[in-house]
């Protein structure tokens, strides 16, 4: 089997973990006794929601995952684009849940590890595309 074709359904499996992550805990304020993940919505007294970072991963995962099954160059270099912006929003997720004023306020959980770590291995994935027409074109 070609490494490309495993890796293609290496970041389908990535793809799928990734949503499952926004459902784990990400961090834990320490200061308000708050666990937050994905999909937890809160609205504080400043206007600041936090929880919504897990829907819009989402969004661009269902993206990867589209792009990745379409068998045309375009949907593959679309699809390194997309992941592209996926990592710069993880890491943009990462420094607004774990940055804190005090020392020891925020508890970085798994997840928020997980959300950076797993969209790095999608742009690896994205790097090498895997197509049909590709392989009879080597034999």
């Amino acid at each position: 089997m070609n490494y490309k074709k495993l890796l293609h359904y290496f970041s389908l499996f990535i793809c799928i973990t990734l949503i499952a992550v926004c459902f784990m805990p990400w961090v834990h304020y320490n200061s308000i006794n708050e666990t937050f993940n994905g999909f937890n919505v809160k609205k504080f007294a400043t206007g600041v929601y936090y929880g919504r970072a897990g829907l819009i991963i989402t969004y661009f995962v269902i993206a990867i995952i589209t792009l990745t099954i379409l068998p045309f160059i375009a949907a593959k270099r679309a699809n390194m684009f997309v992941c592209a912006l996926l990592v710069a929003y993880t890491l943009r997720t990462y420094v607004i849940f774990t940055g804190s004023i005090f020392e020891g306020e925020v508890v970085k959980l798994a997840g928020i590890y997980l959300i950076v770590l797993l969209s790095f291995v999608l742009v690896i994935c994205s790097i090498f595309p895997y197509l049909k027409d590709e392989e009879t074109f080597l034999k």
